[in-house]
């Protein structure tokens, strides 16, 4: 197999170069992506309002459909995501760019999404009283 089958570049500057780009792609990636889970979440919440809404309920939950929406519909698109950036690791290690700033950028992901879900589900379902 020759370097181009493998989509190695003949000129060792460019290949150089086009690895470089691969760290700040990744933080990119992440950093845009945090931003459009707290804008989602902004929005939902302007919208549709339900967080600081009373419950019906007495018990120490409180599931209302508003609140809901805003836990399951940024998790949502965390882990879309998350998933995207793996897939993206997935392709640059199989067209042998550097990978590891992508994977580090799935590890990323992987934790946001985690840390949404803990924080958000703490703050919007229980009940304090």
């Amino acid at each position: 197999m020759t370097s181009a089958e493998f989509g190695e570049l003949n000129d060792p500057l460019e290949r150089l170069e086009r690895n470089e780009r691969q760290g700040s792609q990744a933080f990119r990636f992440v950093l845009l992506s945090v931003l459009a889970i707290v804008a989602l979440v902004v929005a939902i919440v302007l919208i549709r309002g339900g967080v600081g809404d009373e419950c019906a309920d007495e018990g120490a939950l409180c599931l209302t459909s508003d609140r809901v929406e805003v836990v399951i519909i940024p998790l949502l698109l965390s882990i879309a995501l998350a998933i995207t950036s793996a897939v993206k690791t997935y392709r640059r290690w199989q067209a042998r760019i550097r990978w590891r700033p992508w994977l580090y950028a799935t590890y990323a992901m992987w934790m946001v999404t985690t840390a949404y879900l803990l924080i958000s589900s703490s703050a919007v379902f229980v009940q304090r009283g």
